[in-house]
């Protein structure tokens, strides 16, 4: 569902002057903040970066690090097993989470696929637009999960999906200011599901 929107925003990037632009891959480590606009940015296993903020290229997280805030405008968020980051967020991109990592507050994609495998723990709110959502075994959700409604949504051939496995928790409820197609496992009550975007439809 996300070919319209990835060719058409992937068009939109915003044209930065070369005065003060960091061009080329960069690498976080020994607790440094790591800032790039058109590249890649990498953290190694068992590494520790700050925050990471990337205009266009693709962030990695590896096994076992540790980093504060990952932020990025145009591309994918990769975080390894058994890390640890603040927050993850992209615009246009997915962000797939390894097993049993810890999210400190929220994850947020406006154009992309969020995918948790098992045991992750987001200790916020996680929140989606134009993508599906998949949240596998073991993984806990302490906030809500928020699909929102942006100019972009109307573009999208299809509603996104959230699929959620037995045994994946949502402390919080599920807001859905958009068409969603809810998967939801059998020990989950389909009353933590409201659809605020009916409300327009009465």
């Amino acid at each position: 569902m996300q070919n319209k929107l990835t060719s058409l925003l992937t068009t939109s990037l915003l044209i930065v002057g070369l005065s003060g632009c960091v061009v080329g891959n960069q690498v976080g480590h020994s607790g440094n903040n790591v800032y790039s606009t058109f590249g890649n940015i990498d953290v190694k296993d068992d590494q520790r970066a700050g925050d990471l903020e990337n205009n266009s290229g693709n962030i990695t997280v590896g096994r076992n690090a540790k980093v504060k805030s990952v932020e990025l405008t145009n591309g994918n968020i990769e975080i390894g097993e058994f890390s640890e980051a603040y927050s993850l967020e992209t615009m246009n991109g997915n962000v797939e989470a390894g097993k049993n990592v810890i999210i400190t507050r929220s994850i947020k994609v406006t154009n992309g696929n969020i995918s948790m495998e098992q045991g992750v723990n987001v200790g916020g709110d996680l929140i989606a637009s134009n993508g599906d959502v998949t949240l596998a075994k073991e993984s806990v959700v302490k906030g809500n999960v928020i699909f929102e409604k942006t100019f972009f949504t109307s573009l999208a051939d299809e509603p996104p999906i959230l699929t959620i496995a037995e045994g994946a928790i949502i402390e919080g409820e599920i807001h859905l200011h958009r068409e969603v197609n809810v998967v939801l496992p059998s020990s989950m009550s389909s009353n933590k599901v409201i659809r605020h975007y009916l409300d327009s439809l009465k």
